[in-house]
């Protein structure tokens, strides 16, 4: 894989690139605000799979191409008119995977949001692990205005559950400076800089331990749900693996000989 190169086996819409040890996946569908079709949810996994069992990718950068990061699943799929299901429950579904995926890989996954996110984007934009936000970027759990119960769980992990249920009995659309004051989004930067910000990020935590990097994603999320003594069990778990490695050897070898630490992979830090 390359910069310029995607994998053209993954679907029509979904561009999966990689540049050394930091893969990009772009939704890539501007004319319908990159809203998500069947194939495409089914090539957003099979993107996320290969990030996740390539060694040689450490972090993801999340994206999409236009005005928008993703305005949702396409609802020209899920018309109920024609007296079938709506295909809509399983794109719920489908979009759900997307999101235990992106928790199963103990690699980081950045969203760069480039615009609107809302509905399933806004899900995959929730699911990722850190969000830059461009100024230009919007949010709504919009799934009110479709009548369908809203995105509880990972919205709720982030504002709590007076801000959310608002947010979802709602459907209103939020600001960029809203979602960062609320912690939906990490940081705001002007819109010609996300990529480079974006991407700044992702080559540090290339460059950094990939053992201890995973285990405390794994802490993080398991400490999101659990009792005191559960998370800190966890915690303890996660330090005493990653105790026992080569990148822990290096990184207080470096700090007793007064440099930089380098960790398989990656350059001093």
């Amino acid at each position: 894989m390359t910069p310029t190169d995607p994998i053209a086996a993954i679907t029509p819409h979904v561009r999966f690139t990689s540049d050394g040890p930091v893969a990009t996946l772009r939704l890539d569908r501007p004319a319908k605000l990159n809203a998500l079709t069947l194939a495409m949810h089914a090539g957003i996994f099979k993107a996320l799979r290969v990030f996740r069992t390539a060694p040689e990718l450490k972090v993801l950068i999340l994206t999409g191409t236009g005005r928008a990061f993703c305005a949702g699943d396409d609802m020209q799929e899920s018309d109920p008119r024609d007296g079938a299901i709506p295909p809509e429950a399983e794109t719920e579904l489908a979009w759900h995977n997307l999101v235990r995926e992106m928790r199963a890989t103990p690699k980081p996954i950045i969203a760069a949001v480039n615009g609107l996110a809302c509905g399933a984007g806004g899900g995959l934009m929730l699911g990722s692990d850190i969000r830059i936000g461009s100024t230009e970027g919007r949010y709504a759990d919009i799934f009110i205005r479709r009548g369908i119960a809203g995105g509880a769980y990972l919205l709720t992990q982030l504002v709590g559950t007076g801000k959310a249920l608002e947010l979802i009995w709602t459907g209103d659309f939020i600001a960029a400076d809203e979602c960062l004051r609320l912690g939906i989004f990490n940081r705001v930067v002007a819109p010609d800089a996300l990529l480079a910000e974006s991407t700044a990020l992702a080559r540090r935590l290339a460059d950094g331990p990939a053992q201890g990097i995973g285990f405390s994603k794994h802490a993080v999320y398991q400490a999101a749900h659990q009792h005191l003594n559960e998370g800190l069990r966890t915690e303890e778990l996660a330090k005493l693996v990653t105790l026992r490695g080569a990148e822990v050897r290096e990184g207080i070898t470096s700090f007793n000989d007064k440099r930089g630490a380098a960790f398989a992979g990656g350059t001093a830090t």
